[in-house]
């Protein structure tokens, strides 16, 4: 009887560290993926007005995508929209467009 005992408490303390583990794992893999919304709309606004297009391209960080070879054509502007920001997973549906007259950078537009 007492055997069993030890092995029923075993048991049980075996499962509890595996699902801590599982947690912990889970815990480890959400909070360790760095998104860099923030940063990204932090540089944009940052983006200093009349830069050409190819020191904005110089100038932008690893972890924004930029589709640069298929600008909207919007009267005279040239829209470069934001394709991917890593980490970010937007579930408000945001687009951000770089703005650009004359080759020169005006502003950030964004839509949903």
């Amino acid at each position: 009887m007492v055997g069993y005992q030890v092995m029923k408490k075993l048991n049980w303390q075996n499962m509890t560290h595996k699902k801590l583990f599982i947690l912990l794992f889970i815990c480890l893999t959400i909070f360790s993926c760095k998104d860099y919304y923030n940063e990204a709309i932090e540089w944009i606004d940052n983006i200093e007005s009349e830069l050409t297009i190819k020191e904005v391209k110089d100038y932008q960080p690893e972890y924004i995508e930029i589709d640069w070879d298929n600008p909207q054509i919007i009267d005279n502007q040239k829209w470069y929209l934001i394709t991917k920001i890593k980490g970010n997973n937007d579930v408000s549906g945001m687009s951000h467009y770089l703005v650009f007259v004359e080759n020169k950078y005006q502003y950030r537009e964004s839509k949903k």
